[in-house]
């Protein structure tokens, strides 16, 4: 999985990199985990070799000023291409460097024509190209749906696609068709600002992103307290990183062992049969069965075989819908 931060020059995008990243920054690819406490407590329980939280990689997108060569704007684009969410940042503090007040419902509409505009384009040339070849009735469909959209300014992501126009439509890379997150890259204290309106499908979270980042610098037993004196509502990487799964449908399951505790992030709505290939294709091949319980219960039991004695470790089929927070262990053979 992979995210980019975007936002206008002097938004704070390479800001919130260094707050979600830390230490953890490989040159321009940061890899942000999902510091979720389920996956804490159940390692605690079984103290294994090794515990796994749900990642994903992170790159920022140096957009470049309005005033540079078509070129330049070409290639950010172009940038873009294969990221699964968008970490939308904005400016929402006074900075003496930038000759305009902070306005975020503005800046926020300057990206979203960028995109629209970038997406009506990649629409009608395909469009020009279906006119001179044969397209499936399908084909057609979702890119005259796609173009009436834009036409009227509404991001791809908003309307009701059919799962097969869907998968037509991803693979041209539309950038309003990409879940966001807007980051509001605030000051400690500030009032709130409300975007409801412009945020539309998009969760938006206020963070001062200088100060997230001063934390995300220290180390893992220092972080929440100093967070809690700065009075953050929390780590950025946890908030971030939990709206974007949200925003991008996932949800987690988990595996446990005294080799690994390890969460792993499917689609909601996802089989049992599928959320086995995450972990290797052979599972998913050779699926027989899956042993299910849910967190909660699990940890109240303590163990898989009190939860076996209790009855309530359940055996599931290939068309099981997997539910966040699942503990699972998949019976294959292949």
């Amino acid at each position: 999985m992979e995210a980019r931060i975007v936002g206008l020059k002097g938004s704070g995008a390479s800001t919130l990199m260094g707050a979600l990243g830390g230490g953890q920054v490989d040159g321009a690819v940061a890899t942000v985990r999902l510091g979720d406490p389920r996956v804490r407590r159940l390692s605690d329980m079984f103290h294994p070799k090794k515990t796994t939280f749900a990642e994903f990689k992170v790159r920022v997108a140096d957009r470049p000023a309005a005033s540079g060569r078509r070129g330049e704007m070409e290639r950010y684009l172009i940038g873009l291409v294969g990221a699964q969410v968008f970490l939308h940042v904005v400016r929402a503090f006074p900075n003496p460097l930038l000759p305009e007040e902070p306005d975020p419902a503005r800046d926020l509409l300057e990206l979203d024509q960028e995109f629209l505009m970038a997406d009506l384009i990649a629409v009608e040339r395909a469009l020009e190209r279906a006119a001179k070849a044969k397209l499936s009735e399908v084909g057609r469909r979702s890119l005259e749906r796609a173009k009436a959209a834009l036409d009227e300014e509404q991001p791809l992501r908003l309307i009701p696609l059919l799962p097969d126009e869907y998968a037509f439509l991803l693979p041209y890379s539309l950038l309003s068709l990409v879940p966001q997150v807007i980051v509001l890259n605030t000051v400690p204290g500030a009032e709130p600002v409300d975007l409801t309106a412009e945020a539309a499908d998009r969760t938006v979270l206020g963070l001062p992103l200088n100060e997230a980042a001063e934390v995300a610098s220290l180390s893992p037993e220092e972080q929440e307290e100093f967070a809690r004196e700065l009075g953050l509502p929390g780590l950025a990487s946890d908030l971030v990183t939990r709206a974007a799964f949200e925003q991008m449908g996932l949800i987690s399951f988990l595996t446990v062992g005294e080799d690994e505790v390890r969460a792993w992030p499917v689609r909601r709505g996802d089989t049992a049969q599928k959320a086995a290939g995450v972990i290797h294709s052979d599972i998913e091949r050779g699926f027989i069965r899956a042993e299910v319980v849910g967190y909660e219960t699990f940890v109240s039991l303590g163990s898989t075989k009190a939860c076996r004695e209790a009855g309530v470790l359940r055996l599931e089929g290939k068309e099981y819908v997997v539910q966040d927070g699942d503990i699972v262990n998949f019976r294959f053979n292949v």
